[in-house]
């Protein structure tokens, strides 16, 4: 009963987490298509955020369970522990989206030599710099509220915002 208890916990905990990157990466790509759409230029707003979401859930979850972050949570105030912790899940967080791309890649291309360097020369700087910032600003809001939250107690923080005082 217990292994249940504990996947179900874990469950809620990735769901969350992906709800909070959905809604967020949700209003960025909502923006960038509002933007766009000054220019004429068609964009999905949905599907970005659908994805970007439930891959970068996987490494926060992953990530919030590592010795770096725990050890960082422990020894330094919060503001700190959150800015080095969203250095470093954006710095986990770049590869992984860049594996995504090249499967993507590999998928039309069928060979792993061709997809890489397919995906690499055709990645736009700029839009990389963009996504960097924007998912930077998301690690930086969890972790600043996760932080927060443990030092008040678990769900402290969850409550003060959503009940009446």
């Amino acid at each position: 009963m217990e292994m249940l208890s504990v996947v179900k916990r874990e469950a809620l905990h990735t769901g969350c987490v992906a709800l909070y990157l959905f809604f967020s990466f949700g209003i960025f790509t909502t923006l960038k298509k509002l933007f766009l759409a000054t220019h004429e230029i068609e964009s999905s707003a949905l599907v970005p955020a659908v994805i970007g979401a439930l891959a970068l859930a996987k490494v926060v979850v992953v990530l919030d369970m590592t010795p770096v972050a725990t050890r960082l949570d422990a020894r330094h105030p919060i503001w700190v522990a959150a800015l080095y912790k969203t250095l470093f899940y954006c710095g986990v967080s770049a590869p992984v989206l860049f594996a995504e791309r090249a499967w993507h890649a590999y998928q039309e291309t069928g060979a792993l030599g061709e997809a890489v360097p397919e995906a690499w020369a055709h990645t736009d700087r700029n839009v990389v710099l963009a996504k960097v910032i924007v998912v930077g600003l998301v690690f930086a809001c969890y972790h600043l509220y996760r932080g927060i939250d443990r030092r008040l107690g678990q769900g402290v923080l969850r409550r003060m915002i959503f009940t009446r005082g």
